[in-house]
């Protein structure tokens, strides 16, 4: 990959990494509304917050990163952010206690593949002895996020 490709590919994943960050706890910002609206007791709230998230981006994770190394990354990604996208217009329109449980299940599933690909292709793109300094620009990304 050309080296101006490199960077810009650099720039564009630190980017939705900051994204992925605030698709993560925005909901912890917004859990009190959230509690009101649904009724729901504060073991449904730490569900939502938690192991909807965690759960699915652990399991489904292992077959995603395993499709990294073999398939089409880039494909994978851009399919992991479609995912992740729909699952949060989902969260935002849910109606139910049970649909918002549902949304945060495919936004852990969507972000799972994420990370795997998006360090695989960090790695094969930049010149070894930047491969360091590309995986500390993406780790700033999640921390612009927050």
């Amino acid at each position: 990959m050309p080296r101006r490709s490199a960077y810009y590919s650099l720039f564009v994943l630190t980017i939705v990494v900051a994204f992925t960050s605030i698709d993560r706890q925005i909901l912890s910002l917004m859990i009190d509304p959230v509690k009101r609206e649904f009724a729901i007791s504060d073991t449904q709230a730490a569900l939502l917050l938690g192991a909807a998230f965690s759960l699915p981006y652990a399991f489904i994770g292992f077959p995603l990163a395993r499709y990294a190394d073999r398939g089409n990354r880039r494909n994978l990604i851009a399919g992991c952010i479609a995912f992740w996208s729909l699952a949060t217009t989902a969260c935002g329109v849910a109606q139910s206690y049970a649909h918002l449980l549902l949304a945060r299940f495919g936004i852990g599933a969507g972000e799972s593949g994420f990370g795997p690909a998006t360090w695989s292709v960090i790695a094969d793109s930049l010149p070894r002895e930047k491969v360091a300094w590309g995986t500390s620009i993406l780790s700033i990304g999640a921390m612009l996020g927050s």
